[in-house]
């Protein structure tokens, strides 16, 4: 009984020390150029000439987001063409939104496989008249991608001795501390089974947000006459509402405004001769 339970301590004891000491024998990935490096990440202009993210080594992972802010010329026809690109590079669009404040605008964010990340970029680039902003972010996260699959080879391997030591218990109580263990052990493999999931999703796929507003006419093509007379009839009619509350609220309060005047007329009146026969 003693010995069983010291084996499940050794085995408790060997896991937390393979997956917390520092100095373990861990594979690194290697570096690579234009990457991220410590807590900020750089920011890099769009061009011609941008890293071209799809031929980085499969054994890297390197998490990359951009943005585009552009005007064009028409908001329906710039939204369908990305529509339509967005189709041709095997992307899909995760949030999209269009209004008229003043000037129409859209916002699209689309989930694109990193390697069509730079294609599509350029493809969408020709849509506008003219980029008014663009850039790209990269995070590279390989080394925690290697770490967590390292610590998950370890507890995986723990998991099976625990398994063996189960098969072996031959008291209750040696059955329910195996089996604590072993739930304990799953759930931080769940856990990091979650976040090897997350971060290749993140590092397979790239975000990019697109905002366009259209550009306003220098010609002026699109002033319409009635448009601008029902639009100057409507504001003289708000205005002339505004004027007609003013005067009701005036009026309904005219009473109490007059009893005031009166007072503050015949006190100011009877004060002054008041005060003037006191000093006589």
């Amino acid at each position: 009984m003693k010995t069983f339970i010291s084996i499940l301590i050794v085995l408790s004891i060997s896991l937390l020390s393979s997956c917390s000491n520092p100095e373990s024998p861990v594979p690194r990935a290697p570096q690579v150029k234009g990457s991220i490096l410590g807590d900020s990440a750089p920011v890099y202009s769009l061009s011609t000439d941008s890293t071209n993210y799809s031929s980085i080594s499969e054994a890297s992972r390197i998490q990359i987001s951009g943005s585009i802010s552009q005007e064009v010329q028409n908001i329906s026809d710039a939204i369908q063409q990305i529509r339509t690109l967005v189709n041709q590079h095997n992307a899909r669009i995760i949030s999209s939104e269009s209004g008229n404040t003043y000037n129409k605008y859209g916002n699209i964010s689309i989930l694109v496989p990193k390697e069509s990340f730079n294609e599509l970029i350029e493809s969408i680039q020709t849509i506008g008249t003219k980029v008014t902003n663009a850039n790209i972010l990269s995070n590279d996260v390989t080394e925690e991608f290697v770490d967590i699959q390292a610590k998950l080879n370890v507890m995986n391997q723990t998991e099976n001795r625990f398994i063996t030591l189960l098969s072996k218990a031959s008291t209750i109580e040696d059955i329910i501390n195996v089996e604590k263990e072993l739930m304990r052990l799953r759930g931080e493999i769940d856990s990091l089974n979650g976040r090897i999931q997350y971060l290749s999703k993140i590092t397979d796929n790239s975000v990019l947000n697109v905002y366009m507003i259209e550009e306003t006419p220098i010609t002026g093509i699109d002033w319409v006459f009635f448009d601008s007379l029902d639009n100057s009839i409507k504001s003289l009619i708000f205005f002339s509402k505004h004027i007609a509350n003013f005067m009701i609220t005036l009026t309904v309060f005219s009473p109490i405004i007059i009893a005031f005047g009166l007072l503050f007329f015949f006190g100011n009146k009877y004060g002054k001769k008041f005060m003037h026969r006191r000093r006589k």
